[in-house]
C-alpha cells in the first residue's frame, strides 16, 4: 500500500481551518503568527504559506503591513457560496452509479438517525461525513475537490449554525428524506431535496448572521 506524505503547509492548513470552524479563531480578529507557530510547533515559512493558501480561497484576509486576519461573516458570502454547493452536489449525485446508490442508502439513513446524537460542536463534522457519503460513488474526481474547497469557504460558519436549537434534528430529517429518495430509486427527488437541504440551510443561516 502506498502511504501519501501531505506536506507540511496542507497539515498546518487543515489545523487552522478546524481552529476556526470550533471558534478558537475569531471572526475577524487578527491571527497572531508568532503565537500560532509556537502553539502548533512549526516554523514561521510553511505556517504562512498555510495562511496565503487559506487567504486564496477566501477565509482569511491579508491586510497590507497587519499580516492576516480572519475574514468576517456576511450573508453575500453565503448567498453566493451555497447555492453553488448545491448545484454541485446535485451534479455529482446525479453522476453516482445509481445501483451503488440504492445498495448505499441504507447506511445513509442510519447516519441521518445518528446525528440526533451528535453534540452541537461535532455536528459541522457529522454533517460533513453524511454528504462526503452520499457522493462517495461519484467517478468525477475534479467535481468533488471542486465541492471540497467550495466547502472550506462555508465550514466556519457551521459552528454557529448547529449550535442553534433544532438546527441538529431539521438537517438530519433533511438527510434521511434525501436517503429514502435514493433507497427508492427516485433520484430526481433526492436531488431536489439535496438542493432543498442547501437552500434551507442558506436561508437559516443568514437570519442567524443578518
Amino acid at each position: 500500500m502506498a502511504i501519501i506524505k501531505r506536506p507540511l503547509r496542507e497539515q498546518i492548513r487543515d489545523e487552522v481551518l478546524l481552529r476556526m470552524v470550533r471558534g478558537d479563531l475569531a471572526v475577524g480578529g487578527r491571527i497572531n503568527e508568532g503565537h500560532l507557530a509556537d502553539d502548533l510547533g512549526v516554523s514561521r515559512t510553511p505556517l504562512r504559506e498555510a495562511l496565503a493558501n487559506l487567504a486564496q480561497e477566501g477565509v482569511l484576509e491579508l491586510r497590507p503591513n497587519r499580516g492576516y486576519w480572519v475574514a468576517p461573516v456576511t450573508a453575500a458570502e453565503v448567498r453566493e457560496t451555497y447555492p453553488v454547493i448545491g448545484a454541485l452536489e446535485v451534479l455529482a449525485l446525479r453522476g453516482s452509479s445509481p445501483a451503488e446508490l440504492v445498495a448505499h442508502a441504507p447506511e445513509l439513513i442510519e447516519l441521518a438517525d445518528a446525528m440526533l446524537d451528535v453534540p452541537p460542536g461535532e455536528a459541522g463534522a457529522a454533517d460533513d461525513r453524511w454528504h462526503d457519503e452520499l457522493l462517495r460513488f461519484c467517478p468525477n474526481q475534479r467535481l468533488l475537490h471542486l465541492i471540497k474547497t467550495q466547502k472550506t469557504v462555508v465550514h466556519r460558519y457551521e459552528f454557529a449554525y448547529f449550535y442553534e436549537e433544532g438546527r441538529i434534528a431539521e438537517s438530519a430529517a433533511q438527510h434521511r428524506r434525501i436517503a429514502e429518495a435514493v433507497l427508492a430509486g427516485d433520484l430526481d427527488l433526492a436531488a431536489r431535496e439535496l438542493q432543498d437541504n442547501w437552500e434551507i440551510g442558506m436561508r437559516l443561516l443568514i437570519d442567524l448572521i443578518t
